[in-house]
């Protein structure tokens, strides 16, 4: 027979589960709330006590006989917390299964009920609170109620626990309600919940709360807030009788200036992502502080209530921008890219890491459907004066969204209170998951990555995410409730979604509402007038001054010859003519010193102006050289190397390099050579020649951008033969997707800077491609996509000797990006398909040498504007020829 050795249990690990396991008395009195929600209970109330007599004050039946035979003399002479609810209390068979056994399951094996708790440990929170207590309870099942004692510091000590010999004393009474349960906490601090120094009473101020931030946050937040048709149990607290007030300040979320939302839903096409942002009028206020600066913005802004009509007016455009949508492919594309940086360094061939990602990502979209729909917000705030108090909480009380007892410092105490983003199951918070010093979503850490005017600050955000995962199977809590177990198949799939919406959706969308805002503004002339013409204004005015001064020094000079010739007279009495004048020029005088005061005082403002613009200049043209920089060689390295895969490239070269390399080892023969290495060759000077191109490009960004040009940079440039050339390069796309190039016009001669038009064309060209394509895959679906012909056509169309205008037949320019077009960083195309500079550059290169780009009114047959028109504003010297 085997030899055998026993497992035994100490009894400290109570304490290890109850005091060390639950850090703060916030999660521990929220476990125990959330066993009176599972016990189906309306009402929840919390009473602290100082000691008994303060409680005989209050409660005029006293405490049960049968408790106070229970209670060791002196307990009652300490402060104590009684949790009391209305649920449906505990049988016999309850009480001893499940209160009574530590890691009972019992809960967890409900299959009728969801239920928040499921480790069977929560009632060791009570430990965390007190040294011991007493469960007072009864349920509808049986005639008599139960109380038991249970004193934790003698379990601890005793050590009998891990050989179930602990014996608890145990009392029964007539029931005298339906059912019920209360837990008499002995021995706890005060200081535990309430923001007082341990045992002391104090006389409460009206609207004071002094309840501990935490634990009103953490009471708030147990069950979602954010829902208003959540079935919510009613939840109050009094301390030696007195109300304390630990509802959520609902009202506080009106001072938001935006909410992002989004939505992951699962259909039969897959998992699909809405995301959306909604504006406050104070979003365009405050955006237009910022574009303007400080100082101008006190000449600039308008009323409140002018942003308020200005959002109404605009708010299709916004709604239009402010929303994107993304269907399973993209969301696995997006995926793939952040896992092919991940195991770049482990996975060195790209095919394998490739193959790899792809099967990481199926089992992440097949995790992640576990838990749909999953639906989140965020509202984002501002608490600094200038904005806070002067333009958000100023413009909500104007609209009556907040009283005048709100000022800057209740938004602050608010939001120190209650930011983070929770996490929950439905409207059920899962632990602690979200609260302030928790940025499990990395928000923090994405700041550093991109432009932080974009991102989320987490000091300034609150909200919620909600899954759907009501029996507790795919989001494990660790026990400590601080947070969940991230390396749970499910957890991981969430996380790597989330991250998606929160560090790449939001982001387009944000830079995309602030680009159409900024268009909005300067629409309305909000934007500051520009420098030259405030110059050339002031100049005028500076002008004007010297002219009327010059014309005051020659009155004077006309004044003092009549006096002297008075004077010369000998005349007693200054005649009256001479009163006259002396009197018009002092009239002339004040009025000229009143107008030069003026224009000395607008100039100087002007000045002031003028430094923040020329500092806010400086940095945008900083970042503006920056993109165009970096984004003029990407866009040209990419727009050629492409037209080299598409048309250059033999795709047997790898079988050439092969056979080439058996026979320079086997046979050596040179015939070999002229079949094999010769397509390399021709395809070599194919590359070279494109690099070439790049290089001209490169020259007139070097010409244009770095160091001054000349009007010898400029050549004579035949639109059509550039038109045809680019068609050459990329005529396997074309032929591909039976695409035909029409160029209405072949004698159009304008002189412009060497491959300005080739990279024009070469961009236009690809995005009528994709679009083209993009429509042709719409119309499988959906008929309304279709064209009566067959052939897809681009076309270039005379205007004018200054203009043309392109066109395609594909899906035309989507609602969301007409205002936002030619904007930097800006894309309609799928998330990790477009780099949104492609339309930026051509119109920044363009606008270089007085060309401009624009989108045209009139729209196609889906109703999408979808003509460009190119202009160029040179004199007739520069355009057909002209020398």
């Amino acid at each position: 027979m085997d030899k055998q050795k026993e497992l035994k249990m100490n009894s400290r690990v109570i304490k290890h589960l109850g005091t060390d396991l639950i850090t703060n008395s916030s999660v521990a009195l929220i476990e125990l709330i959330k066993n009176s929600i599972d016990a189906e209970a309306s009402n929840i109330s919390i009473h602290l006590y100082d000691d008994a007599e303060e409680f005989k004050k209050i409660e005029n039946q006293g405490i049960r006989n049968e408790i106070l035979e229970l209670l060791p003399k002196g307990v009652l002479e300490s402060s104590f917390c009684i949790i009391e609810d209305n649920g449906k209390g505990m049988d016999d068979y309850t009480l001893e299964n499940g209160f009574l056994e530590i890691g009972t399951d019992i809960k967890f094996n409900d299959k009728e009920s969801d239920t928040l708790g499921e480790k069977g440990i929560g009632r060791l929170a009570t430990q965390r609170l007190g040294k011991s207590i007493i469960v007072e309870t009864a349920s509808r099942n049986e005639k008599h109620g139960s109380i038991v004692f249970i004193d934790w510091e003698d379990i601890v000590e005793s050590n009998t626990i891990g050989n179930r010999k602990y014996f608890v004393p145990y009392r029964q009474f007539p029931k005298e309600t339906e059912y019920y349960t209360k837990l008499w906490i002995f021995g706890v601090q005060i200081s535990d919940f309430l923001d007082v120094p341990d045992q002391i009473s104090f006389d409460f101020v009206d609207g004071a709360t002094p309840v501990i931030s935490e634990l009103r946050s953490a009471i708030s937040f147990l069950i979602s807030p954010y829902d208003s048709s959540a079935n919510k149990p009613k939840m109050s607290m009094f301390y030696n009788g007195k109300a304390l007030d630990i509802s959520f300040p609902i009202d506080m979320l009106s001072l938001s200036e935006s909410e992002h939302s989004f939505e992951l839903t699962t259909s039969e096409d897959g998992v699909s992502l809405t995301c959306s942002i909604e504006l406050k009028p104070w979003y365009l206020e405050r955006l237009h502080r910022v574009l303007v600066k400080p100082e101008p913005f006190k000449r600039l802004k308008r009323q409140h209530s002018y942003y308020k009509e200005l959002l109404e007016r605009n708010l299709e455009r916004i709604e239009n921008v402010a929303r994107l949508s993304i269907n399973e492919k993209e969301i696995i594309d997006s995926i793939i890219d952040e896992l092919d940086k991940t195991y770049a360094n482990t996975i060195r061939d790209p095919d394998d890491r490739e193959k790899y990602s792809k099967k990481v990502v199926s089992d992440l979209i097949e995790n992640v459907e576990k838990v749909c729909p999953i639906v989140g917000s965020v509202y984002s705030f501002k608490q600094n004066i200038a904005v806070g108090s002067s333009i958000i909480i100023d413009s909500a009380r104007e609209e009556g969204l907040v009283g005048p007892e709100v000022e800057i410092g209740t938004l602050k105490s608010f939001l120190s209170d209650y930011n983070g983003i929770k996490l929950y199951r439905g409207n059920y918070r899962i632990g602690f998951l979200g609260d302030q010093e928790s940025d499990w979503l990395k928000l923090q850490q994405y700041r550093t990555k991109g432009q932080q005017f974009f991102r989320f600050d987490l000091g300034n955000t609150l909200g919620f995410i909600s899954i759907n995962d009501p029996k507790q199977e795919n989001i494990k809590e660790i026990s400590s409730r601080l947070d969940i177990n991230h390396q749970a198949p499910v957890s991981k799939a969430m996380k790597s979604i989330l991250n998606i919406v929160f560090n790449e959706l939001f982001y387009k969308l944000n830079q995309r509402v602030n680009a159409l805002v900024k268009v909005i503004l300067e629409e309305d002339g909000l934007l500051i007038e520009n420098l030259g013409k405030q110059i050339k204004k002031r100049t005028s005015n500076i002008k004007k001054s010297i002219k009327d001064t010059g014309e005051l020094l020659g009155y004077l000079e006309k004044l003092n010859d009549e006096l002297i010739v008075t004077l010369e007279e000998d005349t007693k009495q200054i005649r009256k003519e001479t009163l006259n004048s002396v009197s018009q020029v002092v009239s002339r005088t004040i009025t000229y010193l009143q107008d030069d005061e003026a224009t000395k005082k607008a100039a100087a403002k002007l000045l002031d102006e003028a430094s923040d613009q020329l500092r806010a200049i400086e940095v945008e043209v900083y970042n503006n050289y920056k993109l165009m920089a970096n984004g003029i060689i990407t866009e040209a390295i990419t727009h050629e190397l492409h037209s080299v895969s598409k048309t250059a490239m033999d795709k047997n070269a790898v079988e050439h390099f092969d056979v080439l390399k058996e026979y320079f080892l086997d046979h050596e023969d040179v015939p070999m050579f002229n079949k094999h290495v010769q397509p390399i060759k021709n395809s070599y000077k194919v590359i070279a020649d494109k690099i070439e191109s790049v290089g001209n490009l490169y020259l007139f960004l070097e010409n244009t951008f770095i160091k001054k040009g000349t009007y010898d940079d400029f050549y004579e440039q035949n639109i059509t033969e550039v038109v045809f050339k680019v068609k050459e390069n990329l005529l396997k796309s074309f032929e591909e997707g039976k695409i035909e190039v029409q160029c209405e016009f072949d004698d159009l001669i304008w002189s412009v800077p060497k491959g300005v038009l080739l990279h024009v064309f070469y961009n236009l060209f690809n995005n009528s491609i994709y679009w083209i394509n993009k429509r042709k895959s719409n119309a499988r679906k959906d008929e309304s996509y279709s064209i009566n012909d067959d052939i897809d056509k681009i076309i270039i169309e005379y205007k004018n000797d200054f203009s043309f205008i392109v066109h395609d037949t594909g899906t035309g320019v989507l609602p969301e990006m007409r205002d936002i077009l030619f904007e930097a960083l800006q894309s309609g195309k799928p998330v990790g398909e477009g780099r949104g500079m492609g339309l930026y550059i051509v119109k920044k290169i363009l606008n270089s040498f007085g060309a401009d780009i624009e989108l045209l009114e009139e729209k196609n047959f889906l109703g999408n504007p979808y003509k460009f028109m190119i202009t160029y504003d040179a004199d007739d010297t520069f355009i057909n020829g002209g020398v």
